[in-house]
């Protein structure tokens, strides 16, 4: 895409989000992205990579509650450079995120590792439906952050649910108070990230998560 494309789309989408943001505003935006199914028993449990180790907390918790059997981890990329994480001696995401679950009481031989490497949450929810899929399973319930409930609910209806019914489950380890998503620059900009996400989502996510020139 070249320079001009690029910034018409910024553009575009920047116009679109404000239009969104102006019908949300006044407090309904939060409560509106918060989201969350009644659990039911399934197959597995599919953890979208980010905010280690609140998510894989919930996962460990469901799993332990009996809702299913399995826990699937994504192969996310990480922003940090190889080099860096190696100088640091920091794990892989994935790995962090197994070490968790495995402190949370959940065997090595319940953990599932997928090795397809994913970019953003379209990318992570498509591997992971795709590993449903190829396994029969039934059912999943999926665990992210309150915030990015919305849009992983959104993604998943309009592309699998119906072939693997899923259900969508924030983390109780992250609170947030939706009603007052915009009285902190943290959750304004958690809040607003996600309207964007949306947005772009639903225009064909033109903007790459990565710059493909570096």
């Amino acid at each position: 895409m070249n320079l001009s494309r690029r910034i018409l789309t910024a553009l575009l989408l920047f116009a679109v989000t404000v239009l969104v943001m102006g019908t949300l505003v006044g407090g309904c935006l939060g409560p509106w992205l918060v989201v969350a199914d009644p659990l039911a028993r399934s197959d597995a449990i599919l953890v979208l990579e980010g905010l280690t180790p609140l998510r894989e907390l919930e996962a460990a918790a469901l799993f332990r509650e009996g809702w299913a059997p399995r826990i699937v981890l994504t192969l996310a990329r990480s922003p940090i450079p190889d080099e860096a994480r190696r100088l640091a001696g920091d794990p892989e995401p994935q790995e962090r995120a197994a070490r968790v679950l495995r402190r949370g009481d959940v065997a090595d031989s319940h953990i599932v590792r997928l090795d397809r490497p994913v970019e953003n949450t379209l990318e992570e929810l498509t591997v992971g439906f795709e590993y449903a899929r190829a396994h029969g399973f039934r059912r999943v319930i999926v665990v992210s952050s309150p915030y990015h409930m919305r849009r992983v609910r959104i993604i998943w209806n309009s592309r699998f649910e119906r072939e693997v019914p899923g259900l969508v489950r924030p983390t109780r380890y992250e609170p947030v108070d939706p009603a007052r998503w915009w009285r902190s620059g943290r959750s304004l900009e958690e809040a607003l990230h996600e309207a964007v996400g949306i947005v772009h989502f639903f225009i064909g996510t033109p903007i790459p998560t990565f710059d493909r020139g570096r």
